[in-house]
């Protein structure tokens, strides 16, 4: 007797629903991204055009204006003991002790520019860091003059 050889005939099929999902995710994932990434590190200023370290022409700031100069201390220096924040803050040539009293004098300037009848929108808020000064202190100072609220916020080239 003789065995019957069976023929397997195997048909090959792609499952294409897998397939379909993962395009159809990676199309929504690459139209989702831009937009949200629009938003992420906008700061509403006009950043200085200066280039590194090249020597910047002198330009007059106006004559009505709010100047913020930081400048780096180090922590514990001789004429500041009780600045530890390792930053000196001056407001218009005054030398203040911390970012609270900044923002409070901040808010001051813009109350009293406001009953007088200044447009406070035209007046600029020039914020001068010395090249030693760290991030989070020219940020803090940012932040003071946004929540004061000044609009017309400009840095200066550090020096």
């Amino acid at each position: 007797m003789a065995k019957k050889q069976k023929r397997f005939v195997s048909h090959l099929e792609l499952n294409m629903v897998p397939m379909i999902d993962v395009v159809f995710s990676l199309l929504i994932f690459l139209l989702i991204m831009p937009s949200s990434s629009d938003t992420e590190g906008y700061l509403p200023t006009n950043l200085p055009t200066g280039l590194g370290q090249q020597a910047a022409p002198m330009i007059e700031p106006p004559k009505n204006n709010i100047r913020i100069d930081l400048y780096h201390l180090e922590p514990y220096d001789e004429q500041h003991p009780d600045n530890k924040a390792g930053v000196s803050i001056h407001l218009n040539n005054e030398i203040l002790p911390d970012n609270r009293t900044l923002r409070a004098q901040l808010k001051a300037t813009h109350a009293a520019l406001a009953n007088s009848g200044v447009n406070i929108d035209k007046i600029p808020v020039l914020i001068s860091p010395d090249m030693g000064v760290w991030h989070k202190h020219v940020v803090a100072a940012f932040d003071a003059t946004v929540d004061a609220g000044f609009k017309n916020i400009q840095f200066t080239v550090p020096k």
